[in-house]
């Protein structure tokens, strides 16, 4: 019952014996504004008592929310205590008075704002329960329900915030940034507040580019704490099952689109926990990543032009802020790749932004050769690339390359990556594109005529000489397929390069111009084959394996020959092919035959 302003029916212990009376809350701040503490510190210690009763809460905060204009910077104290109240998970009447506290204090006071933001964030992270070894227990159906409940109440105190103050999106960005969890983390955690995240974009779209963002930029963290070898080395050899998992009906396509709303154990579906730490991290978040695309851009089924259009857009910038600068990731790469798939308008609208970075002059070379890298990877591993844009694609990139070679004919005397660099990188993608796809464009009518347009032989025959640069792996399949085909005659000009050093210009101020034997584009596909379990339901459908044989070696080439190489160029050639068709290769969904897989995005920021 209330009696005056700024007072409620609480509970004093008197004695040792608890009473039920009318406290006056308001005199209770007065008295220790003016010294008097005594009643203040019991008041206190009510509301730390994590046992504390509904009833007696709800009076706590019924009789602070009447004098809620008191509570200045005096109070931050008890304000503090106040939000350490796990309030989320009460019963109704309580959540209701604590969101009204809440919402009248941050009306009345905005430098309790951040405050009141941080604990709400805080909160994304459920607190576990640890088993002896400081191990978390796993989470049941019935505790991520009871989680979902209370991410339910926290997100709507945090709308009802955001609606009554307006710079409430400047104060909760940074804090969302601050608060997410560190990588050592627990895999579930890090899926709390990633879904969280992400479902505060549904209420405050023009948050939307820079919660993307740190969301990715957490996610390549881990992806470059799972080097593609840790990964395959760690998990069994379970290919028949994704194999398995990548032939499902129609109808689950469908039952995908139809749930806006995160499902609880969306995380849990396609697949188990991953045996290596970060790439189980990893996993289940792009499978929440992924599925969110999904829900923004489909309705009952439909594709939505509109918001699908403008996710893509806010993807890109942050493809353009993290993940096109970033070395060493394996998977994050992939949001684009999906993305790309929902409409063929997506794909060739990303290709054209990456063949504007490859032209562009003023950019940095290791940008260009960034992107004509995903140019590259795309066309030859997207199923739903259309055999017209890999050909229209392939006439721009040939048409750059011949124009190029004219251009520096009488300049260049032998390869140079130093200084062409983008050259080489395009020149590799051509022949890494017409690898995978020379069969769609030979099976066209008039495909060997265009093909022949290309103009291969003078590419590969030019001063700049690009097969000696490219990965020994592709430039051999490009030639036995040439060669198939009589397009170009290669082999005699990889013989050759194979018994010289691969002359890379390198010089600096201090010392003069010296040649070296490294190879700069050897770790060069972004789109390699996808090795997460969970998230690998929303890739494989839309991956393509290569098909064809391992080009074979040159039995003529005697051991005396490969004294002309460098040892270290030797033990390179070899572990790169070892790379390429390893045994483990053979997992999640590579087969054998796809012995074109080589290495990682492209990238000079080391995460």
């Amino acid at each position: 019952m209330m009696g005056q302003r700024g007072t409620g029916e609480v509970h004093r212990y008197v004695g040792g014996k608890q009473e039920t009376g009318v406290v006056d809350v308001q005199d209770i701040l007065k008295q220790y504004r003016n010294g008097t503490t005594k009643e203040y510190d019991s008041f206190v210690s009510h509301l730390t008592n994590p046992g504390i009763e509904p009833a007696l809460l709800i009076a706590c905060l019924r009789g602070l929310r009447e004098c809620v204009t008191v509570l200045g910077k005096h109070f931050e104290v008890l304000v503090g205590v106040i939000l350490k109240i796990d309030w989320a998970s009460k019963e109704k009447t309580v959540i209701q008075e604590y969101q009204a506290f809440v919402l009248n204090l941050v009306s009345a006071h905005t430098f309790y704002l951040r405050a009141c933001l941080r604990s709400l964030v805080k909160q994304f992270m459920p607190k576990l329960e640890h088993t002896e070894g400081d191990k978390i227990q796993s989470v049941d159906d019935r505790t991520r329900w009871q989680h979902e409940q209370i991410h339910t109440n926290l997100h709507s105190l945090l709308r009802a915030i955001i609606q009554i103050v307006p710079m409430s999106p400047t104060v909760l960005m940074p804090l969302l940034s601050d608060c997410f969890p560190y990588m050592t983390k627990e895999a579930y955690l890090q899926e709390c507040f990633v879904r969280n995240m992400l479902q505060i974009t549904y209420y405050l779209p023009k948050l939307r580019v820079q919660i993307l963002e740190v969301v990715v930029d957490k996610m390549t963290k881990l992806d470059v704490r799972s080097p593609r070898h840790e990964i395959e080395e760690a998990e069994p050899d379970n290919s028949e099952d994704v194999d398995d998992a990548i032939i499902f009906d129609m109808e689950d396509v469908q039952n995908m689109f139809s749930d806006k709303k995160e499902s609880k154990t969306s995380t849990e579906e396609g697949g188990g926990p991953m045996t290596h730490t970060d790439a189980d991290k990893l996993d289940v978040m792009m499978t929440l990543v992924l599925r969110y695309i999904q829900n923004v851009c489909y309705q009952n089924g439909e594709l939505e032009w509109e918001s699908t259009k403008k996710l893509y857009k806010e993807f890109l910038l942050v493809f353009e802020r993290i993940l096109l600068p970033t070395h060493a990731s394996c998977h994050v790469q992939f949001l684009m790749f999906y993305l790309c798939s929902l409409k063929p308008a997506i794909c060739e609208g990303f290709l054209d932004y990456l063949w504007k970075r490859v032209q562009d002059p003023n950019s940095q070379p290791i940008f260009r050769q960034a992107s004509v890298a995903y140019i590259g990877s795309l066309l030859a591993r997207g199923r739903y690339v259309h055999v017209s844009t890999v050909t229209a694609c392939l006439n721009l990139l040939c048409h750059w390359i011949h124009r190029y070679i004219d251009q520096t004919a009488y300049l260049a005397r032998q390869a140079d990556v130093l200084h062409h660099g983008p050259f080489y990188s395009v020149c590799q993608s051509v022949f890494y594109i017409f690898a995978f796809r020379h069969k769609d464009i030979l099976e066209m009518k008039t495909g060997f005529k265009f093909v022949k347009g290309l103009n291969f032989q003078t590419i590969v025959t030019s001063r700049l000489n690009p097969l000696k640069v490219c990965l020994p792996v592709v430039a051999k399949t490009f030639a036995s397929i040439t060669r198939l085909h009589q397009l170009a005659f290669c082999d005699t000009i990889i013989e050759r390069n194979s018994r010289s050093v691969l002359p890379t210009v390198s010089s600096n101020t201090a010392a003069p111009t010296r040649l070296t034997n490294v190879n700069p584009l050897d770790s060069f596909f972004p789109f390699d084959p996808y090795l997460l379990a969970r998230s690998g339901k929303y890739i494989l459908p839309l991956y393509r394996e290569y098909e064809g044989n391992l080009p074979e070696e040159d039995d003529s080439m005697s051991e005396d020959e490969d004294d002309f190489l460098p040892k270290a160029d030797i033990q390179s050639s070899s572990d790169q092919m070892a790379l390429s068709i390893s045994p483990s290769s053979e997992s999640h969904g590579k087969t054998s035959k796809d012995f074109l897989q080589y290495g990682i995005s492209p990238g000079f920021k080391h995460v």
